[in-house]
């Protein structure tokens, strides 16, 4: 159950992550070099086979622009791949960094051969269900607070369930706010109809560039099994986390409020999802129908 709730939990958050929090610090005695340090919980099994590697990564800003320079990694981090294992890994981990002030800490993953990837997120400091926590934490570390200790992570290797595509095209209607600062792919499993329910996303791609004119073609790894909302999630820099709004979606042909559904099998790849989005429809966002009937 706990693992569930973890899931649904991580992927949402990702746009949520200009929330700021505090640290516990050490200061110690002596002078000393300016660290992150915690522990990364591995919730339940053993990771999959084709995980090549995993690392803390520290942003220096969100979303990262250039994922060489914009995130700090640690080494390769040495968890239990022992296919036998039930209890949560758990993994103690110490970073040297400048003094500043970080966004977001979580914990990255990738596979053989396959560059590093924002969106493959299996974890975030500030994210806990275990405490009822539910908004990441930034870090500032500086001469009063040299180290920010307890910066825990739980993470889950079902995030790493990506057997299949959905591609399509995302046109734009009308001119991008000017607070703009992040709008997101997400893939629900549910038409949401409450706050909660949003947080059922099983996918979300951060890789939209902002205020683009042109249409965006997007290419997402899922999980395979039946999507019931793929949509546009837009959030503005002075909007609260609970203002984040739909502003476009993929719908049914003869029915621009139904959102359509789609089922996508291991190893396929869905093409031709595309959708339109609409500016003009901020601050509220578009209306949608919630009650989960397919197209006609």
């Amino acid at each position: 159950m706990k693992s569930q709730i973890l899931m649904r939990l991580i992927g949402w958050t990702l746009l949520l992550l200009l929330l700021g929090g505090g640290c516990q610090y050490d200061h110690g005695i002596e002078p000393i070099p300016y660290r992150i340090k915690g522990t990364v919980i591995f919730n339940g099994g053993a990771p999959p086979w084709y995980v090549r590697e995993a690392r803390i990564a520290i942003a220096k800003k969100f979303p990262p622009e250039n994922l060489a320079t914009d995130l700090i990694y640690s080494d390769p981090l040495q968890f239990n791949r022992d296919s036998s294992r039930v209890e949560p890994d758990t993994i103690n981990y110490e970073l040297v960094v400048d003094p500043g002030d970080y966004p977001a800490a979580g914990v990255l993953w990738r596979k053989s051969g396959a560059a590093w990837d924002i969106a493959n997120i299996l974890g975030l400091y500030g994210l806990d269900f275990t405490s009822g926590s539910l908004s990441p934490k930034g870090i500032t570390i500086d001469d009063d607070h040299p180290i920010a200790d307890s910066v825990n992570i739980f993470a889950s290797w079902e995030l790493t369930k990506r057997d299949a595509v959905i591609e399509g095209d995302i046109r734009f209607k009308g001119e991008w706010p000017r607070d703009t600062e992040i709008v997101a792919v997400a893939f629900f499993p549910i038409v949401p109809r409450t706050s909660l329910d949003f947080l059922s996303v099983k996918a979300l791609d951060i890789n939209v560039p902002l205020f683009r004119a042109a249409p965006f073609h997007y290419r997402t790894a899922v999980g395979s099994g039946d999507y019931k909302f793929i949509a546009l999630f837009w959030k503005g820099k002075t909007t609260s986390i609970f203002d984040i709004r739909t502003i476009g979606f993929y719908n049914c042909p003869d029915d621009s409020l139904r959102p359509k559904a789609l089922r996508v099998n291991p190893d396929e790849t869905k093409s031709g999802i595309d959708f339109n989005v609409d500016f003009s429809t901020l601050p509220a966002g578009v209306n949608f129908k919630k009650d989960g009937a397919d197209c006609p």
